[in-house]
């Protein structure tokens, strides 16, 4: 059965159609890339497609532990940690995707949501929703 909190982020999700992705680099300091994204529910995974020369991408290579997050709709926010990896050329997207030249698919697996909703006054309310396998 799937929960009100779930719906949200679900539905955010769908209606977002950018995410913000942190990756650490070899030395340990952080970086931030924006990315275009697909969700799949049940498993939780997000999927992008990159170039593998990227500065992201190489991070991915050294250390796949990541988090970000995809903003819809003024403050509707959903927050994630995952872990990244470089997808098997012809693996399939699940929703149609051109890769260009060099271009690599990579896939999210998501280990925690969280969703950031506007509470009482200008209170943030944090809201921990797990990651469904």
């Amino acid at each position: 059965m799937t929960s009100e909190l779930e719906r949200r982020l679900d539905r955010i999700l769908v209606r977002g159609t950018l995410m913000h992705l942190a990756t650490l680099r070899p030395d340990g300091s952080p970086s931030m890339c924006t990315l275009g994204y697909q969700a799949t529910f049940s498993p939780d995974r997000l999927y992008f497609v990159s170039g593998p020369d990227l500065p992201h991408a190489r991070d991915l290579r050294s250390d796949s532990r990541v988090a970000g997050c995809v903003v819809a709709d003024g403050f509707e926010v959903v927050a994630f940690t995952a872990a990244a990896r470089e997808l098997p050329p012809g693996s399939p997207a699940p929703r149609p995707v051109r890769l260009s030249p060099g271009e690599r698919l990579y896939r999210l697996d998501v280990t925690e949501w969280v969703l950031l909703e506007r509470g009482p006054g200008a209170d943030v309310v944090r809201r921990v929703v797990p990651a469904r396998p």
